[in-house]
């Protein structure tokens, strides 16, 4: 099991530079934290990379989608999630942020 991220959780791309996530209005929450579904990682930017060219947004999610929990029909992110950003560099979750909640 890994653990579900929320909105506390820290992504980033591989020159350091933070994703920002917007989730969705779900109901399902963490510490008052909702938790992020593959459409929300889908839809991140990295709009403070430093690489020339920016890494820019999250292109796709290889890895780490539950497939026992869902929200709003859309699985949940682990902190297992992975993939590359629009330059094919990858982005990775540094942490999840919380402990309360697992799912596979």
């Amino acid at each position: 099991m890994a653990a579900v991220l929320t909105a506390a959780s820290t992504l980033q791309c591989p020159h350091g530079a933070p994703l920002l996530i917007v989730p969705g209005g779900h109901l399902l929450t963490v510490d008052g934290q909702p938790v992020l579904t593959r459409a929300d990682l889908l839809t991140a930017t990295v709009p403070a990379c430093p690489n020339q060219p920016p890494c820019g947004a999250v292109a796709s999610i290889d890895t780490g989608l539950a497939t026992t929990l869902k929200v709003g029909g859309e699985p949940v992110a682990l902190e297992t999630a992975q993939g590359p950003t629009l330059t094919a560099t990858p982005w990775r979750v540094v942490s999840a942020g919380q402990t309360k909640l697992e799912a596979t």
